[in-house]
């Protein structure tokens, strides 16, 4: 037994005329008629009384009369609810972000979009970069802000949105604390407090071999994988960190930030927008526009051209 069945069948018990029952479910009476028998002999029991002046129910007919109807409201009740899901589906945003992400980009464009015409809502996780890789391939995200360089493909698109710069983070007794700027140079003769290795390679990389330029070998003290608990281990003294600039509004007492001059090209934290080429979700392309915005609102605007291409 169908639903179309049901349909024709409730049709017939309502209209108890086959020819005016034809008309209203636009189909021939000799099909609809024929339908009706098929159904009858599926169930196994007549459900009309047909003479030449009039058709009525038989006590089958009525008590299917009244399950069908339930079925038919049930059934249209599921489309709805599967209907309203779908379209919360559409209006939800997942989102992985890393702690870079909450300095500035995250929470302004997640205010922007608040604020739209049609709110977005959002289910956030704080995840590291290759953790938001295997969220996107698994599709349990629709958007991830990351720090590259990290493969891309068919599957993975990755948009720029800045590459910031550090300070130096010294414990506030250190004795170039008092300095105006610090060389990298000089970070190299002193135990650091950094991030795992595994965390950010590419970095790591990096700090490596500015110490290594400068004629040492990295000496890193102790590590944490958030910022925050890098700068907690540094006012405890036990070595100097980096920060990012725009993490400038997170302080922690014991500690005082120092920029680092000259500065070395070769030391930015890139931020990246990560997201299914494949996706069509109606707020991905919001979102990827706040994000732009709320960094260049923040940079005083990126030069042309940056954070705007896209990789596949």
């Amino acid at each position: 037994m169908e639903f179309q069945q049901l349909k024709l069948f409730l049709a017939v018990a309502d209209a108890l005329h086959f020819g005016r029952a034809a008309q209203q479910v636009g189909m021939a009476q000799p099909h609809l008629s024929r339908a009706i028998a098929r159904l009858e002999k599926e169930i196994g029991v007549r459900l009309f009384n047909r003479t030449s002046r009039r058709v009525a129910l038989t006590a089958a007919g009525e008590r299917l009369r009244e399950e069908a109807i339930e079925l038919l409201q049930a059934e249209r009740r599921a489309q709805e609810a599967a209907r309203a899901a779908g379209q919360q589906r559409r209006r939800r945003l997942r989102i992985a972000y890393v702690s870079a992400a909450l300095y500035r980009a995250l929470p302004a464009a997640l205010r922007s979009l608040s604020s739209s015409s049609e709110p977005i809502e959002f289910a956030l996780q704080e995840a590291t970069t290759n953790e938001q890789l295997a969220l996107i391939a698994a599709g349990e995200i629709d958007l991830g802000i990351g720090h590259p360089p990290f493969d891309t493909h068919a599957r993975l698109a990755s948009v720029l949105l800045a590459n910031d710069r550090f300070d130096a983070v010294l414990p506030a007794d250190h004795r170039l604390a008092s300095r105006a700027a610090i060389r990298v140079e000089e970070l190299a003769t002193e135990p650091l407090v950094l991030f795992p290795e595994p965390q950010g390679p590419a970095l790591y990389a990096a700090i490596r071999n500015r110490c290594r330029v400068a004629g040492r070998s990295i000496q890193v003290a102790a590590t944490a994988p958030r910022l925050h608990g890098q700068l907690s281990l540094v006012a405890a003294g036990l070595g100097i960190g980096l920060a990012p600039t725009q993490s400038r509004s997170l302080e922690v007492a014991g500690t005082v930030r120092v920029p680092l001059k000259p500065y070395p090209a070769a030391l930015v934290l890139p931020l990246a927008a990560l997201y299914d080429p494949r996706s069509r979700h109606p707020a991905l392309p919001l979102a990827l526009a706040a994000l732009r915005r709320a960094v260049a609102a923040r940079t005083g605007g990126a030069r042309r051209g940056e954070g705007a291409a896209m990789t596949h």
